[in-house]
């Protein structure tokens, strides 16, 4: 036989066979989701855009911040200052989406360290168009660490933001914060140099600096041109930042708005604000001793994860922002355990909850400051807090307590530019000792008749919101 030929070309299709039988109906399919309600909707909206919010107006205001930047105020009180800024304009609304426009709100900042050395965000920035926009803007302020020629920043702030884009029909507010002393060298003739402008109005916040040095009331009297209910002192600068404060400054700077509210379908609680945009150190001090209660040292443990379920936490161990957070609890001279540091880890944090017992000793809160300034914190180049972080003590404790070294301990968290929050509890405290840990502030104080009260909404909202 021959080789096999080539295969032939493939033939054309056949047609289509007749249609089969139906098949029988499979089992019912899982139920669906039920997709979103119109409240989730709302719910959406109002988070990821703010459109459906009640917007405040304060009409035609101008707002110039002048804040010191010397080198007696520290890096922490500077960037507290910052931060004062920003909460206080947080609270007056919308600003204006045009600098040049005729309504609305415009806010500028002066900056001022020794001579020459002035900066600011102008009231007429044209990139100042927002809210972020201007947050930013603050943000990126650098303390100067200088002296300190206050009376010419006075001249400076009229002269450069104010003189030039004053528009007509606003009203400008001047808010200056400083320690209220100034260099020798500096004209004090010109403290009252905003006085000579019948429509500007002068608010004069005097604050102890890092030195702990009682600012100069005097000088407070003639910037604020001698209308001593335009003048505010306070200890500390994380007074700035309390909530009691800046509803007065919102008070001062627009007494009368006009809020505006969408008709919505839905209303829904405000959420409480987390530590945003900024970095927060804040180390719990437990006092574990016999008057605590195995019933509030649980209360306590639950206290401490909810904060950190709350709060915004740092992505990475050097994030430059939002909060980290420690654990110590102390009994008698040198009993002090270390739950956990400082940490962004919610694993660790509840690892080391779960973990931490009950001490039921005797109480020594001095030693346990500085065992947590020397070991939670760090020093020189075994610094454990971030650059420029807020670092915040918070205090569980009824004040009665072994008093020895707590000078020295509460001059140690002055000296370090901590600031301190007090949580006490029942009726039995020695209130000399909060107000001491509190660096005298009544205000940085919660007291709650029970610890379990603590975990009610309305008392843990405002605890967060204080140190934020």
């Amino acid at each position: 036989p021959g080789e096999p030929g080539e295969p032939g070309q493939p033939g054309q299709p056949g047609d289509r066979g007749p249609q089969g039988e139906a098949g029988k109906d499979g089992d019912p399919g899982p139920v669906g989701d039920p997709g979103l309600t119109d409240c989730d909707v709302m719910t959406y909206m109002r988070e990821t855009c703010g459109c459906c919010d009640c917007d405040k107006h304060c009409g035609a205001l101008d707002i110039v911040f002048v804040i010191d930047s010397s080198e007696s105020i520290g890096l922490t009180n500077f960037t507290l200052e910052k931060n004062f800024i920003i909460n206080t304009i947080n609270r007056l609304g919308s600003m204006a989406s045009d600098p040049a426009s005729l309504t609305g709100t415009r806010v500028g900042v002066v900056q001022f360290s020794h001579k020459g050395t002035f900066e600011a965000i102008r009231l007429d920035d044209s990139t100042i168009n927002s809210m972020s926009a201007f947050k930013t803007a603050v943000r990126n302020l650098q303390w100067i660490a200088g002296g300190t020629f206050m009376p010419s920043a006075l001249k400076f702030a009229y002269d450069h933001l104010i003189r030039e884009s004053k528009r007509t029909h606003a009203k400008v507010s001047v808010v200056v914060v400083t320690d209220g002393r100034f260099d020798p060298a500096d004209d004090d003739s010109l403290l009252r140099y905003l006085c000579n402008y019948p429509g500007v109005v002068v608010n004069a916040i005097g604050v102890g600096d890092m030195f702990d040095k009682k600012h100069d009331s005097e000088t407070l009297v003639s910037v604020a041109c001698n209308d001593k209910n335009r003048i505010t002192e306070m200890k500390q600068y994380a007074d700035l930042v309390a909530e009691s404060f800046i509803e007065r400054m919102e008070t001062l700077l627009c007494p009368d708005p006009v809020i505006k509210c969408p008709d919505l379908p839905c209303k829904s609680e405000l959420d409480v604000a987390p530590c945003v945009g900024r970095p927060v150190d804040l180390v719990f001090l437990l006092d574990g001793s016999e008057r605590l209660g195995t019933e509030n040292f649980n209360h306590f443990r639950s206290f401490v994860q909810q904060v950190a379920s709350t709060l915004v936490m740092a992505k990475t161990r050097n994030d430059q922002n939002w909060a980290r957070l420690a654990l110590i609890e102390f009994g008698k001279e040198n009993e002090n355990e270390v739950a956990f540091p400082l940490t962004h880890d919610s694993n660790v944090i509840g690892t080391g909850l779960s973990r931490l017992t009950y001490l039921d000793s005797s109480s020594s809160t001095g030693p346990a400051i500085l065992h947590a300034i020397d070991n939670i914190m760090g020093k020189g180049n075994t610094r454990k807090t971030r650059r420029g972080a807020e670092v915040s003590f918070v205090f569980i404790t009824d004040g009665i307590t072994n008093t020895s070294s707590l000078d020295e301990a509460v001059s140690a968290m002055r000296r370090e530019q901590i600031t301190s929050t007090v949580i006490a509890t029942g009726n039995d405290v020695d209130q000399q000792v909060l107000t001491k840990l509190a660096l005298e502030s009544q205000e940085a104080i919660f007291k709650a008749p029970k610890f379990s009260d603590l975990l009610e909404s309305s008392l843990f909202d405002r605890f967060i919101r204080w140190i934020c």
